[in-house]
Parts: C-alpha cells; structure tokens; sequence
C-alpha cells in the first residue's frame, strides 16, 4: 500500500517519536509513503515549533527527520499535471488551500493521502471524496493477521 503522507503527520511523529504516527514509519510493513516537495517547504515553515513542542534534543530531532525524510518519495510539484492541481485547489479552497498539493498529488496518483487533519478529512468527505486514511486505520491494516 501506498499513502499520501500529510505534514501534520511528519509533525506528529517529530513532536513524539515513540508515538503512533512515528511507530508506523518504523514498522516493517508493507506501506510506501509519498508526498509533494510542499511537505518539504511546511516543514522548513514550522521547524522552530517543532523544536518547541518535541520530546526529542535538536540533534536528536534532526537525526528523526533524515530518518523520516529517507522513508518517504518526495514528488516534486511540479511533476503533477497542472489540470490536477487546479482541480484539487477547486476541491480544497474552502476547506485549507494549503493542501492543494497533497489533493492534487491524489488525484494524479489515486493513493489516499494519511492525515490527521480532522476538518481536511469531513471536508473532503462533505463534497463525496473518501480520499483519506487516519492513523488509526493505518495502525490496524499494519498489524492486521491474515
């Protein structure tokens, strides 16, 4: 399975690295995680608040995004077909316009993007589109016995 990796999930798992968000990037499953270059940009955006809030020291936490950056494909933005970007900010622009991106990275890719973004997710699911997967959902396809 492939995911669409929000930010607020590479915020949570910098913020608490033995959390839920966290242990999914370290477990040996079979999930691939991708996400536009954008993610890149919002983390930069946000670092001194991640700092802030995390568990972790600042050579510690620095250590934790290389290892969480090796784990997921970056998609460059520009890589997406421009029609699927305005379509997905026609979709997003009144729910958060920040997450164009990760729409339109959907859209081009038809994987459901991972989030714990509450309003994005009863949003989208609002205009009919069931596009996200939760943590918890993710936790139990992760550990689900066959």
């Amino acid at each position: 399975m492939i995911v669409i990796t929000d930010s607020n999930i590479i915020f949570s798992a910098l913020i608490n690295p033995a959390g839920s968000e966290a242990n999914i990037f370290k477990a040996k499953g079979q999930i691939q995680f991708i996400a536009p270059d954008f993610l890149l940009e919002e983390i930069r955006e946000h670092w001194l608040q991640i700092e802030n809030f995390s568990s972790l020291n600042k050579f510690e936490l620095l250590e934790e995004y290389k290892f969480l950056k090796s784990k997921i494909k970056v998609v460059s933005i520009e890589d997406i077909p421009p029609i699927k970007l305005v379509e997905a900010y026609q979709i997003v622009k009144d729910i958060d316009e920040e997450d164009t991106y990760f729409v339109a990275l959907y859209l081009f890719q038809k994987h459901k993007i991972w989030t714990g973004d509450k309003q994005l997710i009863n949003g989208l699911l609002a205009k009919g589109y069931n596009i996200c997967v939760t943590t918890k959902e993710l936790k139990k396809m992760l550990y689900k016995k066959d």
